[in-house]
């Protein structure tokens, strides 16, 4: 992982995440990231009572972190089309967490069967083909068992019922950080 943010630091992409939500129902000051400049792909995630209530992100993304994570939090609270938009009362429940994904790396594979044996539990998952593109972040594997659930899922996401001819796939890592959650 490229980023190594320090434990406060780690606390203040929270707060802008959490701000930048907040900022929807009224004026906050939003906090400023020592690494905010820095570029990555992101992904914020919202959780009440352990369900989630909204997930969006960025591949290749070419905006800063202080950007992003505000950007995305806000369209994660507000735009996730599988769920209404969050209230301020859900706010004070909600549970945030940002996960800023590694360098992708290739896999070679040219079949379901492959794929499932190029990964292992803790791996991110991006699988793309022609316009068409469905990634699993590293925390999946809580709710799966095993590879081949965790690919099966992953094809269904992406609107595939079976492996098609041109499937491209990258594993990563993610530096996941999660509110209630210390080091």
């Amino acid at each position: 992982m490229p980023l190594s943010p320090s434990v406060e630091e780690e606390k203040r992409w929270l707060a802008l995440a959490r701000a930048s939500i907040g900022s929807h129902w009224q004026k906050t000051e939003l906090p400023h990231l020592e690494l905010g400049q820095q570029v990555a792909d992101v992904f914020v995630s919202l959780h009440i009572d352990g369900q989630l209530r909204g997930c969006i992100g960025a591949t290749d993304n070419d905006q800063s972190l202080q950007e992003s994570i505000g950007h995305l939090a806000r369209r994660c609270a507000f735009a996730d089309p599988r769920f209404p938009p969050l209230t301020e009362t859900e706010l004070a429940w909600t549970q945030i967490s940002i996960s800023v994904l590694g360098p992708k790396r290739r896999l070679p594979v040219h079949d379901q069967q492959e794929l499932i044996a190029a990964i292992s539990p803790g791996d991110g998952l991006l699988l793309k083909q022609g316009g068409r593109q469905a990634l699993f972040l590293p925390q999946v594997w809580e709710g799966v068992h095993g590879p081949g659930e965790f690919v099966a899922a992953l094809l269904h996401k992406g609107g595939w019922s079976t492996w098609p001819e041109e499937m491209r796939a990258w594993k990563f890592d993610c530096l996941v950080l999660q509110e209630g959650l210390e080091h």
